[in-house]
C-alpha cells in the first residue's frame, strides 16, 4: 500500500493541507478554528477533520478559550511542546552554538564551543561532539537535527559547499550525521535561516516580499517571495554579498574581486580602519588596542565611532556607502517592500543608517524605492535560531505526515 497509498494522499492534498495547518498553528502561537480556515481556505469541516486527526496523534491540543468577537468565545490551538524535540547547531564565525529546541521554539538546553582558530577538522570534531552531549541532555525523544553554516549549501544532499570562515568545501553534513545518530539532519546557510525567522517570527509577517542583507564577517542574505523563502535553482539565492561593486576592489575570500563583502563587511570595515591607522592617521581605535592592531575588532570601531574617532567614522560612512549601492541594485533588481538589515553591523546603525538611506534613494529608481521600508534587526541570533529550528519543524512535519503518521 505504501507508495501509491502515500502519492494518492498527495494528489489529494491532504498531506499539504495537514502540513500548512501544523505550520499555521506552530507560527501562529495560539490560534482558533476559524481563524485556520480563513487563513489556509479550506472549508471548517476539513479543518475539523484535520484538527481532530492532529490532536488524536498529539501532534496540537485545545490550550485555552480565547476572546469573544462576538459569538461564542473560541478555544484556541497550540502545538504540543512535549511531544518532541529537535537538535540546533549554528557555526558561527568564530564558535558552535548548540540547541535542544521543541517545536513552541522554547529552549531546552543550550552551550557554546570557542573555535577560533581552529583546523577544519577540529571543528568538525567539536560539532558532533557537541550533537552528542544536545542529544544526551534532552529529556523528550530529538526527532531531527539541524546545522546552520555559513556560504551555499546544497539543501537536498546536506552539503557545506563552501563555509568561507572554517574553510569547508564540500562537507556531507547530512551524511555524516546521520550516519552517526540515524536522525533526518537538515542543512542550511545562515543568512536565510536569519530571513525565515525574521518572517515569521519578527515583525514582518503581513509582507508579501522582503530582501534581508546580513552584515557580519561577512555578509550573506535572504529573499522572500509571495510570502515564502526563495531559494533558487539550486539552493543558492541570496549570495548578495559576492555581487561586484567595484571590478578593481580589493580580493574577496571567494576569489573575485570587488565583490560587496570585500569591501563593506565587518572584516573589510576592520581592513579599512587599519589601513589608516598604518599610514599614520590618529584615532581612539589605536588606544583602545594597546598599539596592537591584531587585537582590533569591529565593537572596537564602534566604540569609537561612538566616541567621535573621525577615522572610525569616516570609514563607517565608507561601508555604509558601498551598502547603500549594494541595496539600491537589489530594490531596483527586487522591488520588495522591506530591506531587512540585520549582523553586527546593526550596532553602527546611529551612525551608518542616514546613509544608507540617503544612497539607496539617489542609486535607484524611484518606482522600485517609492515607498520601500529599511529596517534594522536587532534579533540576530535569536531569530536565526527560531528561523532554522522552524525550517526544521516543518520538513519533519511534512516527512512524518507522508509517513501517515500524524504525531512526532
Amino acid at each position: 500500500m505504501g507508495r501509491d497509498y502515500f502519492t494518492t494522499k498527495i494528489k489529494n492534498g491532504s498531506v499539504t493541507n495537514e502540513t500548512q495547518i501544523v505550520n499555521l498553528i506552530r507560527r501562529s502561537g495560539l490560534i482558533s478554528r476559524a481563524e485556520i480556515a480563513k487563513n489556509t481556505g479550506l472549508t471548517p469541516p476539513a479543518v475539523t477533520n484535520i484538527i481532530n486527526k492532529l490532536q488524536e496523534g498529539g501532534m496540537i491540543r485545545e490550550h485555552m478559550v480565547g476572546e469573544s468577537s462576538g459569538g461564542r468565545r473560541p478555544l484556541l490551538l497550540k502545538i504540543n511542546p512535549d511531544i518532541a524535540r529537535i537538535v540546533i547547531l549554528h557555526v558561527r564565525s568564530e564558535k558552535i552554538m548548540g540547541y535542544v529546541v521543541d517545536p513552541d521554539l522554547n529552549i531546552h538546553h543550550r552551550e557554546i564551543q570557542n573555535i577560533k582558530k581552529c583546523s577544519k577538522e577540529t571543528v568538525l570534531e567539536y560539532l558532533l561532539a557537541m550533537l552528542e552531549r544536545c542529544l544526551q541532555a534532552s529529556a523528550v525523544s530529538v526527532v531531527a537535527v539541524g546545522v546552520v553554516v555559513r556560504g551555499p549549501v546544497r539543501l537536498r544532499e546536506g552539503i557545506s559547499v563552501f563555509a568561507p570562515n572554517i574553510g569547508w568545501r564540500n562537507v556531507p553534513l547530512k551524511y555524516i550525521i546521520e550516519e552517526k545518530t540515524g536522525l533526518p539532519t537538515f542543512v542550511e546557510n545562515d543568512s536565510r535561516a536569519l530571513t525565515n525567522g525574521e518572517y515569521y517570527y519578527g515583525s514582518l509577517k503581513d509582507a508579501q516580499s522582503m530582501v534581508l542583507l546580513k552584515v557580519s564577517h561577512g555578509i550573506g542574505g535572504g529573499i522572500i517571495f509571495n510570502g515564502k523563502l526563495y531559494r533558487g535553482v539550486n539552493d543558492s539565492a541570496g549570495e548578495v554579498g559576492h555581487t561586484t561593486i567595484d571590478v578593481t576592489g580589493p580580493l574577496c575570500s571567494c576569489g573575485n574581486y570587488g565583490c560587496l563583502e570585500a569591501m563593506a563587511s565587518e572584516n573589510a570595515l576592520v581592513d579599512l580602519v587599519m589601513k589608516e591607522i598604518k599610514e599614520g592617521q590618529a584615532s581612539l581605535v589605536k588606544d583602545y588596542v594597546g598599539g596592537d592592531l591584531q587585537e582590533l575588532t569591529p565593537e572596537i570601531i564602534y566604540r569609537a565611532a561612538d566616541a567621535g574617532d573621525e577615522v572610525a567614522l569616516r570609514m563607517l560612512n565608507r561601508v555604509a556607502r558601498y551598502l547603500g549601492i549594494g541595496i539600491a541594485n537589489l530594490v531596483n533588481i527586487f522591488n520588495p517592500e522591506i530591506i531587512v538589515l540585520a549582523g553586527g553591523i546593526v550596532k553602527a546603525r546611529a551612525h551608518v543608517g542616514e546613509t544608507i538611506q540617503q544612497i539607496v534613494r539617489d542609486r535607484s529608481f524611484e518606482s522600485c524605492s517609492n515607498g520601500l521600508d529599511i529596517r534594522f534587526s536587532t534579533q540576530g541570533t535569536e531569530n536565526t535560531l527560531k528561523g532554522s529550528a522552524d525550517l526544521v519543524f516543518a520538513e519533519i512535519t511534512e516527512l512524518k505526515l507522508l509517513q501517515g503518521k500524524p504525531g512526532f
